[in-house]
């Protein structure tokens, strides 16, 4: 039905509009009664839009046979709404809405030749007859401006440009250098938006205006994998619809207007694919956004191969069945990626210099493991050993490598000469010589030689003329053979090396000879200074001196030789006499050690060395590092009664290197910023400088730590210390009245120092010495025991306190005395925190002086940011404590610095790690309370505390007419525990201008408003109080200026912001990319069913639903977030691919019938919809955040009963699985710290990260978690089938309020919550197992048939007989029901839990692998049932018999195929037989068992009494070789001939052949040449130069192709010119075509006005006529686009032939 006005008027529908209601009647002739039919006929109310061209619907509703029908409309008064007010010239019904768009086809006007069930009961006419439409007419109701865009389609390409990355070679993939041939610009995000539509109306009204936007699109994300160079789906079609409405509000009394934002958007479906290879793009993607314009950076690693050539040949490799072939240098890596998806992704290779490309066997690299391929060519073999190495879950480094390898351990560089021996093509012997430079520490590209081959190897100092002797190149059967080189140097010395030769995997095919040259001996001193050590040669009379560096470096010792004697002394310094005692070494030391050792050739640890990172085993000396744990070392001193020790070993295993330790028998450092004294009771033993490490001489006696202080030209010593060593340690001498201050090896001790001072006071020094062992070494440390860390960007100032007594008064300002000063710098911004240690403590005692006795437990902090010392600059003492480990510090500054505040809120962190105390200064990004104090007097305030506290509180000052912070002492003393806390204490006011005045009454800071209180000596008091995102807001303000406060903290936000988004269904699928080669696996996915998101502000009176359908307007200013969904399951996509029990993983208990939502039908069209809705929600999630839009407020969960199914064997194949899907940047180590300058404290790894979590807590004013009840279902069947079903668990509810905790104080208070409701369950836990028949669930459903017993007879005679009897039957039938199914239930587990244990039991493997698969096809019916029981059982008895002798065979075919001696034959027979006998016991019982569970399932399944929940969607597999082609492989893989051209576009065709026949292809445009691919065959099918070529699009005909074609075809036109003659082709003169024919006439044309030829000229100058074109041949290829794709082909062809053929401007 259509009703129009002319097109000077609106029609606007107002409420009401009455339908009348149609009935049907059907009268059977057999029977007396008459049938009434209800009949619902769906309509919907459409009006037509100007703007789009259409009818769009507006309301929809349905015609009843039984009722009127009123439609509720907005209504026509002046609203905010205007957005739901339509203006339009023609609306329609249509009957029969079926919610797609074939109402416009059809006429409203027409009652005949329509086919539709409905015209059968009412016509359009009657309809309208009896409809009543009221209207009316405002110039308002239209829109003032509107805009429409609409347009084809839209695309987003993301790309990185390699030019403006990194370029250093990455660490992980050393030696081997990048040889960039990566394209410069790779795309790697594709994300298109097809047909997007935007329509944009203005209403303008005087001050008030109103605008909406609406727009539709459908879009899709694609993403580049870089192992094929496809694309894959990231993200599925998805229809994308919406509308946001902005409208503008003047304020009636004159104030700023207000703005309301208001939005809906619809999105149908929504499905998110997420597996590694898109994962390790979107980390590659977001590594190469943080390394912009940084070129010092390491080069990133695409690509999920890199093939790396280790031989010193140069090698070509390419895929198989392709064109590819890559050349790769010696020492150089490849990112590599497949050509082609199509074809087998198998490699091949070849020596690129021996002439002839002969291409070695194809080998696979997916797997990790060793490979073997030999070329032979000529007579020549060519081993080429292939190691593929994981270095990542995606990531993989395929290493070339020859049979001969050599690296050298020496700190020499030498030259090496290799000679080769081989038989040529002609069988003559042919000899070459291969010389390399071999440098220090490094290792040379292998040699791709066999072993025969190699027949001789010297060697000689670099720059030398003289070689060496021939190298022993013959293997021994065991071991590796060493020999010693004799090796010429320049200056007529020898240079003595070990040159080792290591089989790597001996006896196999993947054989290789390690030759490895290091120096006979190694020196490494660990004392602190550098020593002399002299070598002595006895048996020669020589002697050589040599200077060791000491810090744990290592240096050969020079000048030695083999088979030769030599003693070694040593020598501090030269004005000291050398060592009495000399330590002998020899060459065969080391025989002696590897010979009692008896260790094997650790090749693979030698090779490590040369590849990759070069990994730091410990940290630098002195070995100490604050990020490792002391437990973890476990070593013992190894003397502690001399000074000194010489250790000898082997330097590497598998080398001949001797080792020589020089050992001190501890270490001393001092970290701290004094010089230090060690004392042995009244003793000086030695001087300790800051910063400085030495070697203390061995403790005799318990020692002492003493400072000098000038003040008192005194050296003041600490408590004694003693160290304690093992049981074979000597007794100390202890002193009667001495306290001695224990010391393990592994430990510390604090260590104090009293200074004594001038008459005004004393000072104290406070240490933490610990002690650790490393490399038998003693090291002991002396830190200062406090460090403070300033991260903020301001200088602070700062005062350290001890007291042994409370520092202030409980009713005064405090007062103390002047202190020492000391200043932290300030942080830099973005750069590591620089500690600085606390000096000393600043000792207060009011009563007497003397000395410290004891540590002193009460230390606080005073800090100012004010540079002059004023009254009141100082903060108030900040107490030092490990029970306050966040604080909030007020600290002063200059008066109106920040925004008017006096203060400025610092985060005082108090951390401990290893006996030393980290305090770290920060911006405190949320203080806890700030106060305003309007009145003309300063106040005092006071906390009021019902407990005595922990620490000592003072009094808070608060100046006149100024704000500051204050922290509340119970939220600094409860942090961070997660405990129901209690009220906020009251506050307490007084002034401060005269001596004795009272405390005001209590002040209530909980809840917020207006307080008054009596202030003594001043008046009446108001106080408000605003809580404000965890904040709380007090403002102290005389009776006069109380009104304009209160107003001041009233006044809301100008802009209100409702959104509501609506995902009909949104999916996110976890697939596995690496298992399979050949295409995607689903593992999980999670599926959320008609979800909405719903954006408003805070719940008001106005909105009790608090969903924003009240309109915007309110006073609140907080946004809260809410979401709702329907539905949420995560199903089991490998339950279908492998033995798995359960198909789905979490579901709803119940789950209704889905009803599709879509843009006009959902929820939020109707108040009652959306309480509908949401009343029926499984899961729900309110998030409320604070004014900012960056504070998260309250939050609350509720989710309604759900089950959960889990099984182990599931939950470990994702386990191996999961390091896959870490991405390599949270796998690559991080570059180490810059290191420290001496005496500078270094702030541990543990401390940073733990900062984190103090500086930015978790502040929530409401957390709650409503009950929770879940059927839990278990699985074990990794060793013995364990199995508990449907348990069920209930969880009381969880809800903290005024929550300050860390992230992992709330994970702990969670999991201890419903941990303990776990255990409260444990009787339904075990009485829920599967092995007892499942007691519990018997008792659970016997429970619920007795109740539905009483319980709806009961319901019924509330209601009436007829209900009465109605329930009777109702609560027999469901008693008799939950009886036999608990019963059935109870047999049927059990007898399934005891045969699947017994399958087990059998020590069959096939016989347990086919009951498995057996077991997942459960029967429908009985018959079912009892078929595949008797089938199962009668398997099981064939197999007991037969396995008798069937077990015993298995075994011993086994043992004959693998390489084993008799006796092991032997046991495998008998154990076979073992297995036999053991089956004939356990199959039969299990087949009977088989038989009573496939009957019990029969009779549930056929009663439907029982029945697992199925999986939404059955899981897809992506197959690899259907996916499409990324641009960044038409530049790297198919265009490389080229040179990297740009390609200007890739248009996706369907090619038409001259047959008729179609199939997929591609069209690149480059620059020159238009190349033709065919997709099918993922090849280069034909090329045409754009000069000769000629595009055109041809629309198409009507009728001509089928839908499922594209609209539109291209016409692509070949001309080629004919040659008429073979004369004239091959005369010297070259025939113009007709293009240059033209230009050159217009040339001449252009240049002959400047000259001026004379009349003769003129008369004798011949006519010019034009050039007949030459002949040429067109031939057209016709394909079949998308007309959008065609129109912009066309342009950029056209552009790009005009610019080849250099035509206007380029």
């Amino acid at each position: 039905m259509g009703i129009g006005y002319q097109r000077g008027h609106v029609l606007v529908l107002g409420p009401p509009v009455c339908v009348l209601g149609v009935r049907g009647q059907n009268t059977a002739r057999s029977s007396p009664l008459v049938l009434v039919v209800l009949v619902q006929v769906p309509c919907s109310l459409e009006y037509w839009d100007e703007l789009q061209q259409a009818f769009v619907p507006y309301r929809e509703f349905s015609l009843s046979e039984s009722s009127a029908c009123e439609l509720q409309l907005p209504s026509v008064s002046l609203t905010n709404e205007q957005k739901d007010l339509v203006a339009s010239d023609l609306w329609r019904i249509v009957l029969n809405h079926s919610g797609t768009d074939a109402g416009d086809e059809q006429s409203s006007d027409s009652e005949s030749g329509s086919q539709l069930p409905c015209d059968q009961l009412v016509s359009p006419t009657a309809l309208a007859a009896c409809t009543r439409v009221d209207s009316c007419f405002a110039p308002w109701f239209v829109p003032s401006l509107g805009v429409s865009l609409q347009l084809a389609q839209m695309e987003l390409h993301l790309c990185h440009h390699l030019e403006q990355l990194g370029t250093v070679p990455p660490r992980r993939l050393r030696p081997f250098l990048p040889d960039r041939k990566l394209p410069q610009d790779q795309e790697y995000l594709v994300l298109r938006a097809r047909e997007p539509r935007a329509f944009l109306r203005q209403w303008s009204g005087g001050a008030r205006r109103c605008q909406e936007l609406s727009f539709s699109t459908e879009l899709d994300c694609r993403l580049l994998e870089y192992r094929n160079l496809t694309l894959l789906p990231l993200l599925r079609p998805v229809l994308l619809q919406g509308q946001a409405a902005a409208t503008r509000l003047p304020d009636p009394h004159g104030g700023p207007a207000d703005t309301l934002l208001d939005g809906n958007v619809f999105v149908d479906p929504v499905s998110v694919n997420i597996s590694q290879y898109s994962i390790h793009t979107l980390d590659t993607a977001l590594q190469s956004w943080e390394q912009n314009q940084a070129p010092g950076a390491e080069e990133l690693v695409y690509s999920h191969y890199v093939i790396c050539n280790d031989t010193h040949e140069t090698l070509r490799f390419g895929q198989v069945d392709t064109d590819e072939s890559v050349l790769l240098a010696s020492l150089h890596s490849h990112q590599y990626s497949w050509r082609s998806h199509k074809s087998p992704q198998l490699l091949h290779i070849c020596m690129e210099g021996w002439g002839n490309w002969r291409w070695s066997e194809p080998f696979s690299v997916d797997n990790a493991g060793t490979l073997l391929r030999t070329i032979h060519y000529k007579g020549r073999t060519a081993s080429l050993i292939i190691k593929v190495l994981q270095l990542s879950g995606v990531l993989k480094q395929i290493i070339i490598c020859g049979r001969q390898v050599m690296c050298s351990y020496l700190s020499q560089d030498m030259e090496l000469r290799v000679v080769q021996h081989y038989v040529g093509a002609d069988g003559q012997t042919v000899v070459r010589e291969h010389q390399a430079c071999l440098q220090g520490g490094a290792k040379l590209p292998s040699y791709v030689l066999e072993d025969a081959e190699m027949t001789e190897l010297c060697v000689r100092a670099r720059g030398d003329e003289d070689w060496s002797q021939d190298v022993r190149l013959e293997r021994k059967e065991r071991g590796g053979a060493s020999a010693v080189v004799q090796v010429p140097c320049s200056s007529g010395s020898l240079l003595y090396v070990w040159c080792t030769l290591i089989t790597v995997e001996r006896d196999t095919h993947m054989q290789q000879r390690l030759v490895v040259f290091s120096p006979l001996f190694i020196m490494r001193s660990h004392l602190p200074d550098p020593v002399i050590l002299h070598v002595e040669k006895r048996s020669l009379g020589l002697s050589d001196t040599q200077v060791i560096e000491g810090r744990g470096h290592e240096e050969p010792l020079l000048n030695t030789e083999a088979d030769l004697t030599h003693h070694l002394t040593f020598q501090a310094r030269e004005e000291e006499d050398a060592s009495h005692c000399a330590v002998p070494i020899s060459t065969s030391l080391i025989r002696q050690m590897v010979n009692k050792a008896g260790e094997e050739e650790p090749s693979e640890d030698l090779l490590a060395d040369f590849y990759g990172l070069k990994t730091q085993q410990q940290a630098p000396w002195p070995y100490v590092s604050k990020d490792t744990d002391r437990s973890g070392a476990g070593e013992a001193v190894a003397q502690w009664d001399s000074p000194m020790q010489v250790k000898l070993s082997a330097w590497r295993r598998g080398l001949n290197t001797l080792l020589v330790e020089l050992l001190p028998w501890a270490l001393l450092a001092n970290h701290s910023l004094w010089d230090l004294w060690l004392f042995e009771g009244e003793t000086i033993i030695l001087q300790i400088p800051a910063g400085r490490v030495i070697v203390p001489p061995n403790f005799k006696e318990a020692f002492q730590i003493g400072i000098y202080w000038a003040q008192t030209n005194t050296v003041h010593k600490s408590t004694a210390l003693k160290l304690v060593h093992d049981l074979t340690s000597p007794r100390w001498k202890e002193g009667p009245t001495l306290e001695v201050l224990p010391l393990d090896e592994e430990g510390y001790v604090d260590a104090d120092v009293p200074l004594g001072g001038a008459a005004g006071g004393q000072k104290v020094c406070q240490f933490c010495v610990s002690s650790v062992v490393r490399h038998g070494v003693q090291i002991l440390q002396i830190e200062d025991r406090t460090v403070l860390v300033n991260n903020t960007p301001y200088a602070v100032h700062y005062r350290p306190l001890l007291s042994h007594s409370p520092v202030g008064g409980d009713d005064q300002a405090c007062d103390l005395p002047e202190t020492e000063v000391f200043t932290l710098a300030p942080g830099e911004k973005g750069a590591r925190p620089s500690p600085c240690s606390v000096p000393c403590w600043d000792l207060l005692r009011p009563s007497h002086q003397g000395e410290l006795d004891s540590p002193l437990p009460l230390r606080h902090i005073l800090f100012s940011c004010v540079p002059k010392d004023e009254p009141g600059a100082w903060s108030l003492p900040a107490p030092i404590r490990a029970d306050f480990p966040r604080q909030s510090v007020p600290v002063p500054e200059d008066a109106c610095a920040s925004a008017g505040l006096a203060t400025r809120a610092l985060v005082l962190t108090h951390q401990e790690h290893q006996g030393v105390t980290y305090l770290t200064l920060s911006e405190d990004p949320c203080p806890r309370m700030i106060i305003h104090n309007t009145c003309p007097i300063p106040l005092l305030l006071k906390e009021s505390l019902r407990e005595p506290p922990r620490t000592e509180l003072f009094c808070r000052a608060l100046p006149a007419g100024c704000s500051v912070h204050h922290e509340l002492y119970q939220p600094a003393a409860c942090f961070p525990d997660c405990r129901v806390r209690e009220a906020l204490p009251p506050l307490l006011l007084r002034t401060t201008t005269q001596a004795h005045t009272d405390w005001t009454d209590p002040l209530d800071i909980n809840s917020p408003g207006t307080q008054v209180v009596f202030l003594s000596g001043f008046g009446c008091l108001y106080i408000h109080v605003v809580q404000q995102s965890g904040t709380t807001i007090l403002t102290l303000a005389p009776e006069g200026s109380v009104d304009s406060v209160i107003s001041q903290h009233n006044r809301t936000s100008n802009q209100k912001l409702a959104l509501r988004v609506l995902l009909s269904e949104a999916s996110v699928a976890l697939n596995d990319d690496i298992t399979s080669p050949q295409g995607s696996v689903e593992l999980l996915r999670l599926t959320l069913s008609r979800l909405l998101v719903n954006v408003a502000p805070a719940q008001s009176e106005l909105d009790p639903t608090g969903l924003g359908l009240g309109g915007c307007g309110g006073a609140a200013e907080a946004c809260q977030v809410e979401v709702y969904c329907a539905s949420l399951q995560v199903d089991n996509q490998l339950y279908n691919r492998a033995s798995f029990h359960f198909p789905v993983l979490l579901c709803q208990e119940e789950r209704a019938q889905p009803v599709a939502w879509s843009s006009e039908a959902n929820p939020t069209v109707s108040t009652a919809a959306l309480e509908e809705y949401v009343s029926s929600c499984f899961l729900t999630l309110g998030l409320t955040l604070g004014p900012d839009g960056r504070t998260l407020d309250q939050v609350t969960f509720q989710l309604q009963p759900a089950r959960v199914y889990l099984e182990d064997t599931f939950v470990y194949y994702i386990k191996t699985l999961f390091h896959t899907y870490i991405p390599n940047s949270a796998l690559a180590a991080a570059p180490p710290p810059p290191p420290a300058s001496p005496g500078t404290p270094v702030l541990p790894e543990p401390v940073l990260h733990g900062l984190q979590a103090l500086l930015w807590p978790l502040r929530l004013q409401r957390l709650a978690i409503q009950p929770v009840s879940l059927l839990v279902s278990i699985h074990a069947s990794l060793k013995l089938y364990i199995a508990s079903d449907h348990t069920p668990l209930a969880f009381s509810l969880f809800e903290r309020s005024s929550l300050c905790t860390t992230p992992r104080q709330l994970v702990h208070a969670l999991a201890m919550h419903y941990a303990a409701g776990a255990l409260f369950r444990a009787g339904w836990v075990v009485g829920s197992l599967e092995i007892l028949g499942s007691p519990a669930s018997l008792v659970r459903s016997i429970g619920n048939g007795v109740a539905d017993f009483f319980r709806l007879p009961y319901e019924g005679l509330t209601r009436g007989p007829g209900a009465f009897v109605t329930g009777v039957s109702r609560g027999t039938t469901s008693f008799v029901k939950h009886i036999s199914k608990g019963t059935l239930t109870s047999i049927t587990n059990l007898a399934t839990s005891l045969a699947r244990n017994m399958d087990r039991l059998s020590l069959d493997e096939e016989h347990y692998t086919r009951q498995e698969e057996w077991r997942r096809q459960l029967p429908e019916s009985l018959g079912d049932g009892l078929r595949q029981g008797l089938s199962r059982l009668g398997i099981s008895l064939l197999g007991a018999i037969a396995g008798i002798v069937d077990q015993p065979m298995q075994n011993f075919q086994r043992t004959w195929e693998a390489p084993n001696s008799a006796g092991s034959t032997a046991r495998g027979v008998i154990s076979g037989v073992g297995k036999g006998i053991v089956g004939v016991f356990t199959k039969p019982i299990g087949g009977a068992a088989e038989l009573v569970s496939q009957t019990g399932y029969g009779i549930l399944h056929g009663a439907g009494l029982w029945q697992l929940p199925k999986q939404l969607y059955l899981p897809v597999e992506g197959k690899s070789a259907l996916a499409p082609n990324s641009h960044v492989k038409y530049v790297w893989k198919m265009l490389q001939s080229l040179g990297r051209p740009e390609v200007h576009m890739a248009l996706e065709v369907v090619i038409v052949s001259g047959s008729g026949q179609e199939h997929a292809g591609c069209l690149l445009l480059t620059g020159e040449v238009l190349f033709v691919v065919s997709l099918s065959e993922d090849t280069q099918q034909q090329a045409f130069p754009v000069t000769e070529v000629a595009c055109r699009q041809e629309p198409q005909s009507p009728g001509g192709h089928e839908p499922c074609s594209p609209g539109g075809q291209l016409i692509v036109t070949l001309q080629q010119a004919r040659i008429t003659s073979d004369a004239e082709g091959d005369g010297g003169r070259e025939r113009l075509s007709e293009l240059q024919y033209r230009r050159l006439v217009d040339y001449v044309s252009r240049a002959s006005q400047f000259l001026s030829p004379s009349s003769a000229s003129l008369h004798a100058q011949p006519p010019v006529t034009m050039a007949e074109p030459p002949p040429t041949v067109s031939k057209s290829y016709r394909y079949l686009v998308e007309p959008a794709a065609t129109t912009v082909f066309v342009s950029k062809f056209t552009m790009v032939k005009n610019k080849a053929l250099r035509v206007g401007f380029h």
